[in-house]
């Protein structure tokens, strides 16, 4: 296959998540696959709503992965995402991602890349470039473009390997092939959350989409019926930094109960 026939996106699923892993996915499609993929409602992830658009997202999901020339997947677990947070400001999240996020530009071998961006897209692209060379020390940048809601630059490894690289803000919903990527990394965020619930012997759905959203049942559910093993620190799959009050509160063991978050 022509490499210019194919493209490739890199997205990314639970960055702000409370409970479980994040997931890093890049992806590569041909263009007539993904075209296919674009009739069948092919969207940003987050764009699926309520029981039917998440069946749809993971039917889609599993259809692109199936039909995927490269597939790169990066589960960053919550421990490793801990450890980066009490490292600050040394270290942060954005910077954890973009380690991985420069494996995978570099494994990928299509010659177009679309990334959605972490923060700015200027500061994504030096970061992300700051990290390839340290991956690659004889790596060359070339043709850097920065706008405000894109940057770009050609990265040439040898005469013979060139890629353009795109980092945009909303990428995921714009481009069609990091759509694809977030499919693919939600869908499997979503699989991951269900089998901590089994391996910890926890009510189905307990932890709900993980996010630390009080209007969420299961999660408010979940910080109330488990409150001693919160507050021991007895799950690993819980980001304790997180600056989310109702679990906060726990962790320090205040006086304020949960009880308003139910009302």
């Amino acid at each position: 296959m022509i490499l210019h026939s194919l493209v490739s996106g890199i997205d990314e699923a639970g960055r702000g998540s409370v409970f479980g892993p994040l997931f890093i996915v890049g992806v590569t499609l041909d263009l007539k696959s993904l075209n296919f993929l674009v009739k069948k409602g092919l969207k940003d992830s987050k764009l699926f709503s309520g029981q039917a658009g998440q069946r749809k997202r993971s039917e889609l999901a599993l259809k692109i992965q199936e039909i995927a020339t490269e597939l790169e997947i990066v589960e960053i677990k919550a421990s490793e995402i801990e450890k980066t947070l009490r490292n600050r400001p040394n270290d942060n999240l954005n910077l954890l991602e973009i380690r991985y996020i420069s494996k995978i530009v570099l494994q990928i071998t299509s010659t177009n890349m679309t990334i959605d961006t972490l923060s700015s897209p200027k500061y994504t692209k030096n970061q992300l470039i700051i990290q390839l060379n340290k991956l690659e020390k004889s790596l060359k940048i070339q043709n850097e473009i920065n706008k405000v809601d894109s940057c770009r630059f050609n990265l040439i490894k040898n005469v013979d390997s060139r890629k353009e690289v795109i980092i945009a803000k909303k990428a995921d919903k714009i481009f069609p092939i990091v759509s694809a990527a977030s499919c693919i990394a939600k869908h499997l965020r979503d699989q991951k959350l269900r089998k901590i619930e089994e391996e910890y012997g926890l009510p189905q759905s307990i932890l709900g989409k993980g996010y630390p959203n009080e209007k969420d049942r299961n999660v408010m559910k979940f910080l109330e019926e488990y409150k001693k093993e919160i507050i021991r620190k007895e799950f690993p799959f819980i980001r304790y930094s997180w600056s989310w009050s109702p679990l906060q509160d726990l962790i320090k063991a205040s006086y304020k109960t949960l009880d308003s978050f139910f009302k």
